[in-house]
């Protein structure tokens, strides 16, 4: 069974910093530890405002709530040694899910007190999935918790900034820094739980985020935990990010933050990133380019490693969207005494192979650390929207994995989202990864994997 995160974890993978000398069952072991938990693919529903009879003295209340349900399909998945792998065959298996809750805003002094509670359902049934994470387990379904949270926002505080607003929120909500990479996702889905490709539990628990936003500038303030699968160590981090709008075209922004896995002997670990995004402007016939990417920088008295991204990007009103991305993380060297393996503190989904990088090897086989990749994306919009997806994926230590060769594959994954009416959401996913060399000796299987999903999501 693999682990949901490294650093802020249920436990830290055994034998990461000493792999030259692991044996091949220990490798496995921490590479699986290394992927993070599914993604969360639906944008929950729109609030439902709830008429009340206080309505007009600015009390509001709202609902809202998502069913989704989930099939799929694993041909030769681990490259036709899933059951030598991962112990199980995982072939085909389905989730459903459900998220529902509401919200409460009413006028406080010269703000708005508002708050939000909800609760999520899923389920795993069929054969185990793909990930490993429910073998060995007679009961894949759950019932928890998620958002709940309180907090005060007010606007035009301040003389000297434009549109600004500060609010300050406690308690279980959701959190976002940039395109995902180091915070976004602060629960545990899969194993007891059920439903690891939803990733519908997101919330950060004991979340304290302190925000003040306006036309120009983002600061941020937070602490945060996550919410580990049962008998996993709650790790915690706090920090600042700041962000500055040169103007609609041009975003800078950077974090710092450390991070403490509350696992016995583990430093805690200090955190940096800084990232970029400009949009030329569009020009008839000619197309807008782009340009973004994100440098992070994490160290300790143990660790010393790095994670990077470029993106080149070219849209064109008269052809597909089309981008091509090149993105580092560091694996580590196992003949240095720091370990230099890039840490997934609480990374997410914001996009399609951000940061769940393939919907195959990023979903079911590899997390950050240790991977280069090459992607292109073609993305076409009319009544659906489609996307086409290459990734050339590479280790940076091999060594470090237990394997001798650096090319783990190539991957092809083809995307259709489809809004069948203003309350269904359906998506059908296919993908095909080639193993390279590294795949076949790590895995011990050189068929090509091949999967595919079904998923519907109706909103209430």
């Amino acid at each position: 069974m693999r682990d949901l995160r490294v650093l802020l974890s249920r436990e830290r993978p055994k034998g990461v910093t000493l792999l030259a000398s692991a044996s091949r069952a220990g490798v496995r072991a921490a590479l699986l530890a290394l992927v993070a938990c599914g993604v969360s693919r639906a944008v929950l529903a729109d609030w439902n405002e709830i008429q009340t009879q206080r309505a007009k003295e600015a009390t509001k209340w709202a609902y809202r709530a998502d069913a989704i349900a989930a099939l799929y399909s694993s041909n030769d998945a681990w490259f036709g040694a899933s059951e030598s792998f991962l112990g199980a065959d995982v072939d085909s298996w389905a989730d459903v899910g459900l998220d529902a809750g509401v919200s409460f805003e009413t006028k406080l002094g010269s703000g708005t007190l508002f708050s939000e509670l909800s609760a999520v359902y899923s389920r795993t049934g069929g054969d185990d999935d793909a990930s490993g994470s429910t073998i060995g387990l007679t009961d894949t379904s759950g019932f928890t918790l998620e958002l709940a949270h309180v907090g005060w926002k007010a606007a035009d505080l301040f003389e000297r900034m434009e549109n600004d607003t500060l609010s300050i929120t406690v308690g279980r909500q959701n959190y976002n820094i940039g395109s995902g990479l180091v915070i976004n996702d602060g629960g545990a889905d899969g194993g007891e739980h059920g439903g690891w490709y939803l990733g519908l539990r997101t919330a950060f628990s004991d979340a304290l985020v302190v925000s003040l936003d306006s036309d120009r500038w983002l600061v941020e303030a937070f602490t945060l935990k996550n919410r580990p699968r049962q008998g996993g160590t709650q790790g915690e981090v706090y920090g600042a990010n700041i962000e500055y709008k040169l103007d609609v075209r041009t975003r800078v922004g950077g974090t710092f933050m450390q991070a403490d896995s509350n696992v016995p002997g583990d430093a805690k670990l200090d955190v940096f990133s800084a990232r970029a995004e400009w949009k030329a402007l569009e020009k008839p016939g000619e197309g807008a380019f782009g340009l973004a990417g994100e440098y992070v920088d994490q160290s300790s008295s143990q660790i010393s490693a790095a994670g990077y991204w470029l993106e080149i990007s070219l849209n064109n009103s008269y052809m597909p969207v089309a981008s091509y991305r090149y993105a580092h993380f560091d694996g580590d060297d196992p003949a240095t005494a720091k370990d230099e393996r890039f840490r997934e503190i609480a990374y997410g989904s914001t996009d399609w192979g951000a940061w769940y990088q393939g919907e195959i090897t990023g979903q079911y086989a590899l997390g950050l650390g240790n991977l280069v990749s090459h992607q292109l994306r073609f993305t076409g919009e009319a009544e659906t929207t489609l996307n086409l997806l290459y990734y050339k994926f590479r280790l940076d230590e091999p060594a470090s994995f237990g394997v001798t060769s650096k090319d783990w594959g190539d991957e092809v994954d083809v995307v259709l989202d489809w809004e069948a009416g203003s309350h269904v959401v359906v998506t059908g996913v296919i993908g095909v990864l080639f193993p390279g060399a590294a795949a076949e000796q790590y895995a011990g299987g050189s068929d090509n994997w091949i999967h595919a999903m079904a998923y519907v999501k109706f909103s209430f």
